[in-house]
């Protein structure tokens, strides 16, 4: 017979939500082919560097895209090309859009 504290234990999620609601990106890495955005949640999400291009992005270039800034957890801003990268293209892919 189980006691109450062993059911408790037992009832214990397997992966306990994040105490942050919202899902955010709290660092970025730049590779040769890939930007790979590591979130609050633990997902590490890579997105191609040739999709800037497809979005119709132009002169972004590995070097350039080094010079970044995270905005509120949502938003990545490259001032070399002037360009807002959303967590929604890590999250939802080539689909989403680039502002």
């Amino acid at each position: 017979m189980r006691t109450r504290t062993q059911e408790r234990e037992i009832k214990q999620p397997l992966f306990p939500k994040s105490k942050e609601k919202e899902t955010r990106i709290i660092n970025l890495a730049i590779h040769l082919e890939k930007l790979t955005a590591q979130l609050n949640d633990g997902r590490e999400l890579s997105i191609p560097i040739a999709w800037f291009a497809k979005w119709g992005v132009k002169g972004v270039s590995v070097e350039k895209l080094r010079n970044y800034e995270i905005k509120r957890g949502k938003n990545i801003y490259f001032p070399d090309i002037d360009e807002v990268l959303g967590i929604e293209a890590f999250i939802h892919g080539f689909d989403a859009h680039c502002e």
